[in-house]
């Protein structure tokens, strides 16, 4: 073997292993249902790697305090939703290396044998080796409308994370006020019972009405059957709690909850410039934006492919031993269409996505004005409740007075109290919205409301 001979094979060999070792392999990854509905069921908030992600995520060290924030964060580690929309990003970005890739060469052989002239030697036989040359334009417009998805799936990803927060929020507020109305549904059934058991003893001194007590024992039962009400609200709500975390229920089970975010919300203060932030740079909007961009991208793509790309190959042509050659070159001749249909497509998606801009831009327009309008109803309502219980709070303080002095019987006494805890029941109500208007709000402006306040 010459050594030019064993040189060439040399080359071909690297050559080959290089090609050989960019090539990827497939890995097989079967789903296990089994093994992923225990591991689901098995899910708790002292995981030790949900911990991890908790630490890095808060920039600090030590136990966790599991309020808003942090059980959002246990949020989009378990939820589902932030892994399909992780796996958007993952796709979106692979789009991007598509449209970067230059177009491989393309090799062609054929060799011909001719039995009629066998000398000087009947093969032709020769390598031709094709390069796509894309229209000016093409790849780079690719690779923008590439960018602008990929921009657009990054941002769903921080809109899937606000929802995951509301979604929490909301759980967590329906909780603490499944909780407070347990305790308010107890103090009212046990004076019910106080209730109606001095009045059965006033019907058995003969100074109260048949007629009375059974009024009495009435308001008692169906004292009873609120608190049976609200115990089974507070289990829903616990679950609720458990199903925005992505948690089994009984992964709450002795989990101190810290809701002093919801016990002394943050209140807002200007909103003008929160309004215009959202209204030009929420997640959202930056998404539909970015779909614009990734449209516009596309026509670009459109119009460049109106000018044909072409093939060229230089090559080598051994034929019957003489050697040969050529420059090989092909391209479509843009004589039945110029590419119009596409173009025509790629404006019509281009006006669907300006269009779509403009109602997301309306709809959060919308959100905003329906949550500032809620907020400032709902902190007028939670007002005059807190007002009446002051009212309800100062009346019993009397009434205990007045009983201490002989002034008053306790029926009255319990009577003052039992108008206390309605009036109570009325003022969480009041607060439940006044928390959930606020939350609308925070959900609106992309901005933390519920938070607690520190100059309490």
């Amino acid at each position: 073997m010459s050594p030019r001979s064993a040189a060439a094979r040399g080359l071909c060999s690297v050559l080959l292993l290089a090609l050989l070792g960019g090539c990827a392999t497939y890995r097989a990854r079967p789903l296990h249902p089994a093994a992923d509905a225990a591991a689901l069921t098995g899910r708790s908030l002292s995981d030790p790697r949900l911990l991890r992600f908790i630490a890095i995520e808060e920039h600090r060290a030590g136990p966790v305090r599991w309020n808003l924030q942090s059980l959002t964060l246990a949020a989009v580690y378990e939820r589902p939703e932030m892994k399909i929309a992780a796996a958007r990003v993952g796709a979106a970005k692979a789009g991007e290396v598509t449209a970067a890739a230059l177009p491989n060469p393309r090799l062609s052989l054929s060799p011909t044998y001719n039995a009629t002239t066998l000398t000087p030697s009947p093969w032709k036989v020769g390598p031709v080796v094709a390069f796509l040359i894309q229209a000016v334009g093409v790849r780079p417009a690719l690779m923008a409308r590439a960018r602008a998805q990929a921009e657009a799936a990054r941002q769903a990803l921080a809109v899937t994370a606000w929802q995951l927060r509301g979604t929490v929020r909301t759980a967590l507020l329906n909780l603490w006020a499944a909780r407070r109305s347990l305790v308010l549904a107890r103090r009212n059934v046990a004076l019910a019972q106080s209730y109606e058991q001095v009045l059965r003893q006033r019907y058995r001194a003969g100074s109260a009405s048949a007629a009375a007590l059974n009024l009495a024992r009435l308001a008692e039962n169906q004292a009873a059957l609120r608190l049976a009400a609200v115990r089974r609200r507070a289990r829903l709500a616990n679950a609720g709690m458990a199903a925005a975390l992505g948690l089994p229920r009984r992964a709450l089970d002795g989990v101190a909850l810290d809701m002093a975010g919801l016990d002394h919300p943050r209140q807002p203060g200007d909103l003008a410039p929160l309004i215009h932030a959202a209204l030009t740079a929420r997640p959202d909007l930056r998404a539909a934006l970015d779909r614009y961009q990734a449209a516009e991208a596309g026509l670009r793509v459109a119009i460049a492919r109106q000018y044909p790309s072409f093939d060229i190959g230089p090559g080598y042509h051994y034929d019957q031993g003489d050697n040969k050659f050529i420059l090989a070159l092909s391209l479509p001749l843009p004589i039945f269409n110029q590419n119009q249909g596409p173009i025509a497509a790629a404006r019509a998606a281009r006006r669907l996505a300006a269009e779509r801009f403009m109602a997301a831009q309306e709809r959060v327009l919308d959100e905003i004005d329906r949550a500032v309008t809620d907020w400032h109803a709902s902190k007028t309502e939670a007002e005059t409740a807190r007002n009446l219980l002051a009212a309800a709070r100062n009346t019993v303080v009397r009434q205990h007075e007045a009983f201490q002095a002989g002034a008053i019987g306790r029926l009255r006494l319990i009577g003052a109290e039992l108008a206390l805890v309605q009036t109570e029941q009325g003022a969480l109500a009041a607060a439940t919205d006044e928390r959930g208007a606020l939350g609308a709000l925070e959900s609106a402006l992309y901005h933390p409301f519920l938070v607690a306040d520190q100059n309490r």
